[in-house]
């Protein structure tokens, strides 16, 4: 070989000294939300509950729905017509309605119907809370 060839060396990136300091995109550096002084909430509670920021802002949502409560994942299964048709709606909307979120306009309809049946089947007022699981399945005709 020849003493002419160069020298090569594999080199990457290098790495970053300086720039932003990221460290607030953490979780756990993020300022917990306000919450109501009436009823302080344990270490425990803060974390197991996520606070959707779009149910705080909303002010069209109904009265009944003014306390927040801890949110939870709900699977359901719609027609593929509903869906997209809801979809659509929720697209085409949004901004004049003020949903921020799907999950917000969802949670809308729902207490809407649930509102409704209340009325009319309650005297408007709220169902008495059933923590038995719901059936699953088909139901059986």
């Amino acid at each position: 070989m020849s003493d002419d060839a160069p020298t090569r060396q594999i080199a990457g990136l290098t790495p970053r000294t300086s720039g932003p300091d990221l460290s607030r995109l953490q979780a756990r550096n993020r300022p917990s939300p306000t919450l109501s002084a009436s009823t302080p909430p344990s270490a425990a509670d803060e974390a197991a509950a996520p606070v959707q920021s779009s149910t705080l802002e909303r002010p069209a949502a109904p009265a009944s729905a003014a306390a927040v409560g801890e949110s939870k994942r709900m699977t359901t299964y719609v027609t593929t017509s509903t869906r997209e048709r809801a979809k659509s709606a929720f697209l085409a909307t949004r901004h004049l309605e003020g949903d921020d979120t799907w999950s917000g306009f969802v949670e809308r309809a729902i207490l809407t119907e649930v509102e409704r049946r209340e009325t009319k089947h309650n005297e408007g007022h709220p169902y008495e809370v059933d923590h038995h699981p719901l059936p699953v399945g088909r139901p059986l005709r």
